[in-house]
């Protein structure tokens, strides 16, 4: 998956923080919806193996395995989460006799959500403390 985005700081350690355009669900073509949006860039970073400047504007090139797997991180570890939250508490609060164990099992089901997204960021920050990046420069355009 490729990206056009734009240089806007250049660190100390040669990393290059880079604007993109996200797309939005319409295709970004507003002339295609007749839609008024305006949906604000993203700024990452990433290795400044081209040598690129403040302005310049480069291609980008995800890397496909890492965008899958932080994919699948970011949506089945709060999928997973709030499933163990709810069945394992609906089978405690059925054994222990009470009568709304559906309600008290969904709430206890949105108390493990709520833990989850405390574990992703945990990851998330691990992550970002590893450089472990997931786009590279292509070329400067």
């Amino acid at each position: 998956m490729d990206q056009v985005g734009l240089v806007t700081k250049i660190k100390d350690d040669n990393i290059a923080e880079v604007k993109i355009k996200r797309m939005t669900a319409c295709g970004d073509s507003c002339e295609s919806c007749s839609g008024i949006c305006h949906v604000p860039g993203i700024v990452i970073t990433v290795p400044n193996t081209l040598n690129a400047n403040v302005g310049d504007e480069i291609e980008l090139r995800a890397k496909g395995e890492s965008i899958l797997k932080y994919a699948m991180i970011t949506y089945m570890i709060p999928f997973c989460m709030l499933l163990i939250g709810i069945f394992a508490s609906m089978y405690i609060f059925k054994s222990m006799g009470i009568k709304s164990y559906e309600n008290y099992s969904f709430l206890v089901g949105l108390v493990f959500l709520a833990i989850s997204y405390v574990i992703l960021r945990k990851i998330d920050k691990k992550i970002e403390k590893t450089n472990n990046l997931s786009f590279e420069m292509v070329k400067i355009l």
